[in-house]
C-alpha cells in the first residue's frame, strides 16, 4: 500500500513538473512569434529604404556623378552593417530555438518513461496507458521535426550573415570610379546580391512565423494531453489482460 502511494504521489509530482514545462514551452512560442513579428516588420521597412538608396544609387551612377555615387554608396554601406549585426543577432535567436527544441525533446523522453512505469502499476487501466503512450509519442516525434526545422533554419541563417559579411567587406572602403567600369560592374552586382539576402531573410521570418505559430498549437495541445493524464490519475481501475 505505502508503494502505491509513493509511485502515485511520483506519478502527480511528475505530472505536474511536465504541465509546468510545457506552460514554460508555449511562452516562449508566443514570445518567440511577437519577436519575429517585430523583426518582420522592420526588416520589410529597412528593405524598402536600402531598394530606394539603391535606385538613387543607379542613377547617379548612369548620369556620372561620382560624388553622389559614393555618397550614397557610404550610406548603403552603413545600411549593411546594420543588417549584418541583425543577422548574427538572429543567429544567436536561432541557436537558442534548437536548444529550447532539445529540451522539449527530452521532456517528451521523460514522459515516456514514466508512462512506461505507469503501465507496470495494477491499479491503472492498460487502454489509458496506451492512450498515454501514444500521444506522448506523437509529441515526441513533433518536437523532432521541430529540432530539426530549427538546425535547418540556424545553419541557412548563418550562411546569409557569412555571405553579407563577405559581401561588406569587398565593398567596404571602394570607390567607384569611371575610370575602372568592369570594377565599377562588380561592386553594383554585390550591392544587388546583398538585397537578395535581406528578401531571404524576411521570407524565413515568414516561414519561422508559421513554424513557431503550429509549435504554439502543439504545446496548446499537450497542456491538454497533460490536464487529462492528470486526471487519469485519480481514476483507479483493475487492469485487465
Amino acid at each position: 500500500m505505502k508503494r502505491s502511494i509513493k509511485l502515485m504521489l511520483t506519478a502527480i509530482a511528475f505530472s505536474i513538473a511536465v504541465s509546468a514545462q510545457n506552460v514554460k514551452e508555449g511562452v516562449q512560442n508566443t514570445k518567440q512569434i511577437l519577436e519575429g513579428k517585430q523583426d518582420l516588420e522592420r526588416d520589410i521597412g529597412e528593405l524598402q529604404a536600402l531598394m530606394t538608396s539603391l535606385d538613387l544609387f543607379k542613377s547617379a551612377y548612369e548620369s556620372k556623378d561620382l560624388n553622389k555615387v559614393n555618397t550614397l554608396k557610404k550610406s548603403i554601406e552603413n545600411d549593411m552593417v546594420r543588417e549584418v549585426r541583425q543577422s548574427g543577432e538572429k543567429a544567436k535567436k536561432a541557436r537558442m530555438e534548437i536548444a529550447q527544441s532539445s529540451s522539449e525533446i527530452r521532456s517528451d523522453r521523460r514522459e515516456i518513461r514514466n508512462n512506461r512505469d505507469d503501465s507496470k502499476r495494477e491499479i491503472y487501466d492498460r487502454h489509458d496507458d496506451k492512450r498515454d503512450m501514444a500521444r506522448d509519442q506523437a509529441n515526441k516525434s513533433d518536437d523532432k521535426r521541430d529540432r530539426r526545422d530549427d538546425i535547418a533554419d540556424f545553419e541557412q541563417q548563418i550562411a546569409r550573415a557569412e555571405k553579407q559579411a563577405s559581401i561588406l567587406k569587398s565593398i567596404k572602403g571602394l570607390n567607384f570610379s569611371s575610370s575602372d567600369a568592369e570594377a565599377s560592374l562588380t561592386n553594383k552586382k554585390l550591392l544587388v546580391e546583398f538585397i537578395e539576402t535581406m528578401k531571404q531573410d524576411i521570407a524565413a521570418t515568414k516561414k519561422e512565423l508559421a513554424e513557431d505559430n503550429r509549435e504554439l498549437r502543439e504545446d496548446s495541445r499537450e497542456r491538454r494531453d497533460d490536464r487529462n493524464e492528470r486526471h487519469e490519475i485519480e481514476i483507479r481501475r483493475p487492469r485487465f489482460s
